[in-house]
């Protein structure tokens, strides 16, 4: 969706519902008895990793020998109870990065990456949900008044979602060349289009307003285009979830 359109404000209400739905599955299932709950959180902004929950210190981006998509560097918060984890999401948003612009007075300036983990008591994952809030896609005439250091940021933020709109592209015509390293972005999520096991869903945020119908129905046709995206024998496929969720102690602040 667009600069504005409220990519932000529904994500972090999803961030919200996803902690209380981890929760009360925690409380509620005697198999889960024992599940530790992890959380990280970082921004691509610039074609820079950066850890919000640790200062936001540089992060690096690899491939191991199998293909796997590696953050190095990431740090992980051991959260024990669900005030605690909303602490945590609430400090990697406070820590994002955001300046004015012409569409928002707080427009975000990067990708943000929420990954919540499940783990066993022996270490061995039980599952990972990630929660993905893109920047909004600019047009020139969307950046006209804004001083160089913004324009380079919507010019950074659109070649990333013209990366991931060429890997849907080359998944929805069965290429067998994905661009994944295009950007950081598509490298991070390759994982969400490679491995079987995985769902992902896409959430388009469109604006009411006339002079955004060309956004807009560019929007929908990028989702339309992943809706239809099916499994195939390559990698996994672009799916509604499944209806079931999926070392430091967590911040003490309390949660808002």
């Amino acid at each position: 969706g667009q600069t504005g359109s409220g990519k932000t404000y529904t994500m972090e209400g999803i961030q919200r519902f996803a902690v209380r739905d981890i929760f009360d599955a925690l409380d509620e299932s005697p198999d889960l008895h024992g599940t530790v709950v992890g959380v990280s959180f970082f921004e691509i902004y610039g074609g820079r990793c950066q850890d919000l929950l640790n200062d936001r210190q540089r992060l690096t981006v690899r491939e191991d020998a199998k293909g796997g998509v590696n953050v190095v560097g990431l740090e992980e918060v051991e959260a024990d109870t669900r005030e605690a984890l909303l602490a945590a999401v609430d400090l990697g948003n406070s820590n994002r990065t955001t300046h004015a612009t012409e569409s928002n007075d707080e427009s975000s300036r990067s990708h943000a990456i929420l990954q919540l983990s499940l783990r066993q008591p022996d270490g061995r994952t039980r599952g990972r949900l990630s929660l993905i809030d893109l920047a909004g896609s600019e047009r020139g005439a969307d950046t006209k008044s804004h001083n160089r250091q913004r324009r380079m940021e919507g010019a950074e933020i659109n070649k990333s979602l013209l990366a991931l709109k060429e890997c849907i592209r080359a998944l929805d015509s069965n290429s067998s060349h994905v661009p994944y390293r295009a950007s950081k972005l598509t490298l991070v999520l390759k994982d969400s289009f490679t491995r079987r096991s995985a769902r992902t869903c896409m959430i388009a945020t469109v604006s009411p307003a006339a002079s955004s119908a060309d956004h807009t129905l560019n929007t929908l046709r990028y989702a339309d285009r992943v809706k239809e995206k099916s499994a195939t024998d390559e990698g996994a496929a672009l799916q509604p979830p499944p209806q079931t969720p999926p070392q430091r102690q967590a911040p003490s602040r309390g949660a808002v």
